[in-house]
């Protein structure tokens, strides 16, 4: 039986790109990856998505929590922990522009480093990756919502000669979110306009004022959408005849949102209906409920792999410091089993957020506060997950749990 183990949004926030930097101006991120490589060892083959541009020094690193971009140590890192395969087709893919993207390419490549989900302009696009997991072939399928970057009067940034360098599910210049639902801005963010989303979120904190909230992800437009979808579906049903199974990988959902939206509904919908085996979204930054659709597992979002548990834009309600590793077991060239582990961001001032097992971190920790708010989050989180309430007898604190 073969494992195949998909995790969720790879981000190089300001933390990370700190507690990481060197004498002399490099940089070391294995300490992102250390407690949970051996997790990924346990896989055949893992999926994750790299959520930055590797766009080089001169592009400017990470300067804030809402525009990435990595140093080329980070590829590094994520290579050694075991990654087979990134996506790359997520909203912060054009961070850095069209250079910024292209120059993330080259660079991957440069280290052998397996990538899905944009392309170079004037290559031939691939309709999926393919992988041979032992005597299985398997293709992955990636996608993204858009991006943050819908260039000047609405022009998508993937067009013209463009065109095909990034596989998207509406045009850029459609917002996935309902108009009037969108949070509206306070009295903080008009005094304070200067100011970046994170420094106005502490100042609001500080205040007893609501800092960060929920999106929604509910703007559905069948007939603008269709083009989008007639492609990613070609795309599953091409890999069908390929592969024995097709895994989608979408970037989409409300961020902040524990409920998946009427939009990645409907495109969970539509890759079903092409064929997809299984279906593993991220993007939301909160793990999502894992469900069964018509004996095919589909997980809505798998959250954070890292996301900055100090950051003013976390909702912690909603467990944003904790993410999701799903393993899909295949045997037969079908998938037999699945399971998930959960993950929680850890790391406090001056020291290197990464991404915890929590049965690791739980053994870690003394008997004390945190350690109780663990157990209650895994509690919390197990709920969310399975859309059951644990049972007495059932082990709490586990490195796999098990759903289908």
């Amino acid at each position: 039986m073969k494992k195949i183990t998909i995790i969720g949004d790879i981000m190089i926030e300001p933390p990370v790109l700190k507690a990481a930097k060197r004498k002399g101006g490099t940089y070391d991120f294995s300490g992102v990856f250390q407690y949970v490589q051996p997790l990924l060892d346990e896989a055949d083959f893992v999926v994750g998505n790299l959520e930055t541009p590797l766009a080089g020094k001169e592009a400017t690193y990470t300067q804030h929590h809402y525009a990435f971009n990595a140093p080329d140590e980070y590829a590094d890192a994520v290579k050694n922990a075991g990654f087979d395969l990134i996506s790359t087709a997520n909203n912060h893919t054009f961070d850095r522009g069209y250079e910024g993207m292209i120059r993330t390419i080259k660079v991957l490549d440069e280290k052998g480093i397996n990538h899905a989900g944009s392309y170079l302009p004037g290559t031939e696009r691939p309709e999926a990756f393919y992988a041979d997991i032992g005597d299985i072939k398997v293709a992955f399928v990636v996608y993204t919502y858009g991006t943050n970057y819908g260039g000047s009067g609405g022009k998508c940034l993937a067009e013209g000669e463009y065109e095909g360098t990034l596989n998207l599910l509406r045009h850029q210049s459609v917002s996935s979110y309902l108009p009037g639902v969108l949070h509206e801005k306070d009295w903080v963010d008009k005094v304070f306009k200067k100011k970046n989303l994170e420094a106005r979120g502490r100042i609001k904190k500080k205040l007893g004022m609501c800092y960060t909230y929920a999106r929604s992800d509910d703007r559905v437009d069948p007939e603008a959408l269709e083009p989008y979808m007639q492609k990613m579906q070609a795309d599953i049903r091409k890999a069908k005849e390929k592969a024995d199974l097709v895994i989608f990988y979408p970037h989409a959902g409300g961020q902040f949102n524990l409920k998946p939206g009427y939009f990645t509904q409907y495109v969970v919908k539509k890759a079903l209906e092409a064929g997809a085996d299984a279906i593993a979204a991220s993007h939301s930054h909160c793990p999502q409920i894992i469900r069964q659709l018509d004996g095919i597992p589909v997980a809505y979002s798998l959250g954070n792999f890292n996301m900055d548990p100090l950051s003013s834009l976390v909702l912690h309600e909603h467990l944003s410091e904790y993410g999701l590793a799903l393993h899909l077991y295949i045997e037969n060239k079908k998938v037999q089993k699945v399971t998930f582990s959960m993950l929680k961001n850890y790391g406090k001032k001056r020291t290197q957020v990464a991404g915890y097992p929590v049965d690791q971190l739980h053994a870690a920790l003394p008997d004390g506060k945190e350690k109780t708010q663990l157990e209650k989050d895994v509690r919390k989180l197990y709920s969310t997950v399975t859309g059951r309430v644990m049972k007495a007898d059932e082990p709490l604190i586990r490195r796999e749990y098990g759903l289908f």
